[in-house]
């Protein structure tokens, strides 16, 4: 049984792509979809990436007779802000919600990566653990065989160029690599950068008005202050607003030009 952890990205979508192409049997990939707010269904990932991922990119894999499973952490990002202290060598911190994930520090991490080594201790069969790395990522190899899974895309010396094109060839290219408005990864990561937040709040106003909500709401009750790494949100969303007033005015000359 052939088992592959894949995230979405170009490296694992092409791992899926080289074993339809060579007739090599993938019994099901696994992704795990960290979630911002599990009672309204809102996700970590980018409205853009999801949609792909659902309309897209799962039916055509399921057509290649590989079965995708889809599984969450039981906490959202909404649960760890929201959690309360109940211990501190600061008294005044006890009682008091947990407040912003702290970058580099987000427990996020957690709910990307336990629940597929939760589904992986599931599967009740020996298996073989199949991962998206290129032949051009020694280092990943490397962990990568210490922890005895594999790679079809180092042992066909796929480089990580050819990955991209070989996604971009079958339209299975997430809209994240492609000029879209978001990295990959959460919308709300502490490690986005400005522009970033900038393109959220321009194209997807409801989402960037959820972390304005949390700012408003609990600004007095909360712990960490520090939307990103020292800055609170309200000097980030300045920040924000300057990049867009500066879009819009090029924009402006664009179009008398």
């Amino acid at each position: 049984m052939n088992v592959l952890s894949w995230s979405g990205g170009k490296d694992s979508t092409a791992t899926l792509i080289l074993a339809h192409e060579k007739g090599i049997k993938i019994d099901v990939a696994v992704i795990s979809l960290p979630i911002f707010d599990i009672s309204r269904n809102i996700y970590a990932d980018s409205p853009e990436h999801i949609d792909w991922l659902f309309n897209k990119a799962i039916p055509t894999i399921e057509s290649w007779g590989t079965h995708v499973v889809t599984v969450s952490y039981e906490k959202d990002y909404l649960y760890w802000f929201k959690h309360l202290i109940q211990k501190s060598d600061k008294p005044e911190r006890i009682g008091k919600m947990y407040g912003w994930l702290i970058g580099g520090h987000c427990r996020m991490n957690r709910s990307k990566v336990d629940p597929i080594k939760r589904y992986m201790r599931s599967i009740p069969e020996p298996y073989t653990s199949i991962v998206g790395i290129c032949i051009d990522e020694p280092e990943r190899l490397t962990r990568m065989e210490k922890r005895g899974q594999c790679s079809l895309l180092a042992d066909y010396k796929i480089t990580t160029r050819q990955a991209r094109a070989m996604c971009e060839q079958y339209g299975l290219l997430s809209p994240n690599y492609t000029g879209g408005c978001f990295r990959r990864g959460c919308w709300f990561c502490p490690n986005a950068a400005p522009k970033e937040f900038a393109n959220l709040k321009k194209f997807h106003p409801e989402l960037y008005n959820e972390l304005r909500k949390l700012n408003d709401e609990y600004r007095t009750d909360i712990v960490s202050q520090s939307f990103k790494y020292g800055a609170t949100f309200d000097e980030l969303d300045r920040q924000v607003d300057m990049l867009n007033n500066q879009m819009t005015i090029w924009d402006l000359i664009g179009e008398s030009t």
